[in-house]
């Protein structure tokens, strides 16, 4: 590879669309993890952390289920 620099603006640039895949991929699965704990013994609607809960979870809100919170 040459010594070819990269400039700040694409360094930033990039950064801000790695940030923001990153953020996008986790933040679905960090809110079926809440959903599971916080839920209450009786009520226990989400039983495992696969696919089931998130589907669960998009279907109660929409497709935009897994990602309220991002808005």
């Amino acid at each position: 590879m040459a010594d070819k620099q990269i400039s700040l603006p694409a360094k930033l640039i990039n950064g801000g669309i790695a940030g923001l895949i990153g953020v996008s991929c986790v933040f679905p699965i960090d809110l079926a993890k809440t959903r599971l704990q916080n839920q209450q013994n009786g009520s226990r609607l989400y039983t495992s952390m696969c696919l089931t809960a998130l589907s669960r979870l998009s279907a109660q809100r929409d497709t935009s289920g897994c990602t309220e919170g991002l808005r």
